[in-house]
């Protein structure tokens, strides 16, 4: 038979090394590095040069609330491995990615069985939206794996009547958490999730089960706990605060369910099949009224379609702080949608077999389709606004400034993101360019102070000196600040040569050599 447990084990190590090709399709030229890289770079780094122990990690959208240290701790130490080549830790990201086919397989298998389980894993590794996080150079990545562990958990949970998928789950939960601090709700999807299904769940749950699976949770979320307390109870206050202020944000509750909608539909976009974003939407929600129908009608596996479906709308409960605009708002959702297409691709194979087939493969080709034009360009803005930012090209231009230079001190100054924060091309220059030709350059024009990194300043009124602006990819910057940076350039000398890296003006890289 084609699914037995042989082949199954043959076909998932071909399916995971096709998404590990699919992933690498355009490595290392499409690896993304800005200011967050850059940061990432150097506090990785210093955990292990400098014993520099972290007790928080990257800043979220509010300032009083950070993400756990535990990516920087991944990625440090990759860093050290590749003596601080971007592109090694990069690769491991892609890696990580590739191998929830097997946890997309396992969540398949238990829910319903092998057969979906594979359907869903090739999904998986074709899914254009995968692939975007696979190339998220960026603390959320991590955390499409950590949920797939906390769906897993609760499948097992409930659904297979074994407590050991309690403690699964709790260590999904921290690990996300981790990860991706506002998966935070993550917390009222179990609850719900077990309320709905407490009737399924026989197995004997005993306190000693009970104290197993929250001290996995604690040690996961470790970090938090200790540095809540060094600071005051930061976290903990500002949680607080923002849950009294959920009635300030419910005043805009139609404008929040409409993002909500539109973000559904991109899920469909990204992951089943990229058509018109209107189409995208009522073709999600017709797939969530049929599974609801499927649950009312209480046909076979009607308990597991109602667990996809609480999966798939799990973020709903978000709308209530606000509408969800970001992309991320979905991050580890999307497998719960391919499972649950899976499931009815099965079921049509069972039925009209070469239908099940060809809807497979459309969906396939729709993904490749989104891939092989979006990937070589790198993460989408929706992702990270200021598009172009490839690390590819930030080589080429720092070649290009020393080859030009012909010998001479070098100055540079750039038009940044954030605004005059030099971080990205300390770590460029420190890393890449300095072993490389044996100096760096002057850094001239403003520069933010406490932040990582640094280049020497130059203060030198001499002439034998080459100078370079680079213009970073200006898509999220203000054209007056573009405009304004240039206007200061003149000081620096009239422009004799300039060099572009980018198909699109908005996401190019220029390099202006001034004499």
């Amino acid at each position: 038979m084609l699914f037995s447990r042989k082949n199954n084990t043959l076909l998932l190590i071909l399916i995971f090394l096709t998404a590990l090709a699919v992933r690498f399709l355009y490595f290392p030229n499409n690896i993304y590095f800005g200011f967050d890289q850059a940061r990432d770079a150097y506090e990785s780094q210093s955990i292990y040069k400098n014993l520099d122990l972290k007790l928080i990690g990257p800043s979220t959208a509010d300032p009083k609330l950070f993400h756990g240290p535990l990516y920087w701790y991944m990625i440090g130490f990759i860093y050290l491995i590749a003596r601080g080549d971007p592109s090694l830790p990069a690769a491991f990201l892609l890696v990580l990615n590739a191998v929830g086919v097997f946890l997309v397989y396992l969540l398949g298998k238990s829910l319903f069985n092998s057969k979906t389980g594979i359907i869903a894993s090739v999904l998986y590794a074709f899914s254009f939206e995968q692939t975007q996080y696979a190339m998220y150079f960026g603390n959320p990545a991590p955390a499409v794996l950590s949920t797939l562990l906390f769906y897993l958990g609760l499948s097992l949970f409930i659904f297979k009547k074994d407590w050991r998928g309690l403690p699964l789950a709790f260590l999904g939960y921290g690990l996300s958490i981790q990860f991706e601090f506002f998966l935070l709700y993550l917390g009222v999807i179990a609850a719900i999730a077990i309320l709905i299904f407490r009737k399924r769940i026989k197995s004997k749950v005993t306190l000693k089960h009970v104290l197993i699976s929250l001290a996995v949770f604690i040690l996961s979320i470790s970090s938090f706990i200790v540095s809540d307390f060094k600071y005051g109870f930061r976290t903990s206050n500002t949680l607080l605060s923002s849950i009294s202020k959920i009635e300030q944000g419910s005043g805009n509750i139609v404008i929040s369910l409409r993002f909500y909608i539109d973000r559904l539909g991109l899920l469909f976009h990204d992951n089943v099949f990229p058509i018109k974003p209107s189409i995208s939407k009522v073709s999600m929600i017709a797939l969530i009224i049929f599974g609801a129908l499927w649950v009312i009608r209480k046909k076979s596996n009607f308990s597991q379609v109602l667990f996809l479906l609480v999966w798939i709308l799990s973020s709903l409960p978000l709308v209530l702080f606000g509408k969800p605009s970001l992309y991320y708002t979905n991050i580890g959702i999307s497998a719960g949608l391919l499972i649950y297409s899976a499931f009815l691709l099965e079921r049509l194979r069972e039925k009209k077999f070469s239908t099940g087939i060809i809807l497979v493969l459309l969906i396939i080709l729709g993904n490749l389709s989104l891939i092989t034009k979006q990937n070589p360009r790198g993460i989408i803005n929706d992702i990270y606004v200021q598009e172009g930012m490839l690390l590819s090209r930030e080589k080429a231009a720092i070649d290009y400034i020393y080859r030009e230079s012909s010998g001479k001190p070098i100055v540079v100054a750039s038009s940044t993101m954030p605004l005059f924060i030099n971080t990205t091309w300390a770590y460029l220059f420190n890393w890449y360019a300095d072993p490389k030709y044996g100096h760096l350059p002057y850094w001239a024009g403003k520069t933010a102070e406490g932040y990582p990194g640094s280049l020497p300043i130059w203060k030198s009124q001499e002439k034998d000196y080459q100078f370079f602006s680079i213009i970073e990819p200006t898509r999220g910057v203000g054209q007056g600040h573009i405009d304004l940076f240039l206007l200061e350039q003149g000081q620096y000398g009239e422009v004799v040569d300039e060099k572009s890296w980018g198909d699109r003006w908005y996401s190019q890289l220029v390099v202006q050599k001034r004499k």
